[in-house]
């Protein structure tokens, strides 16, 4: 994935953690899409699919597969089909949901990056000082892969130490502030 194309997922997803004043872990996602006026549903489908995105009266619907046992997989699939929706994919590009990997087409690989920074924002990581899947996961809220893949992309911005460089990553983490506080204390 190219940088321009990260950087446009990953600040998508600050500005909506900043817009709706989010200030707590976990994400409330479908709070969120409810209050962005997108229903979600849970339903089952018969396919590996644990979700997808369609358009129904010029009303974005995301779909969920009540098939899937793993609560926090889904949470991780609703952002993902979220930031689809926020970032403009939703009936322009054949979109598959499933877990991450390297060969996924860029596409997919934006709606993971939004998923990942709304669900798990690295300033606030950072803040609460995490040091593995499992925090993350306590976190968060997120599937073990989810949170293992996150922890891999922590590792290698504490060896950057450059957090708090963007304005938007300012503003994010001052608004989890006292939530961070709270962890630490």
């Amino acid at each position: 994935m190219n940088y321009k194309s990260y950087q446009k997922s990953r600040d998508a997803a600050w500005q909506i953690l900043i817009d709706f004043k989010i200030s707590s872990l976990p994400v409330k996602i479908t709070a969120l899409c409810r209050e962005l006026g997108i229903a979600v549903k849970l339903t089952e489908i018969n396919s590996d699919s644990d979700g997808f995105t369609f358009i129904k009266n010029g009303v974005p619907v995301i779909v969920l597969n009540s098939n899937c046992k793993n609560p926090s997989r889904l949470r991780f699939t609703c952002a993902h089909e979220l930031g689809h929706i926020i970032l403009g994919h939703v009936g322009v590009y054949e979109l598959v949901n499933r877990e991450p990997s390297a060969t996924d087409n860029p596409i997919e690989r934006e709606a993971n990056v939004f998923a990942s920074r709304l669900l798990a924002p690295a300033c606030v990581l950072w803040g609460c000082q995490v040091k593995s899947p499992e925090d993350i996961i306590k976190l968060c809220d997120i599937s073990y892969a989810a949170a293992e893949y996150r922890m891999q992309r922590m590792n290698v911005l504490y060896t950057r130490n450059k957090f708090l460089t963007s304005p938007l990553e300012r503003q994010v983490y001052e608004n989890f502030k006292t939530f961070i506080e709270k962890q630490n204390g």
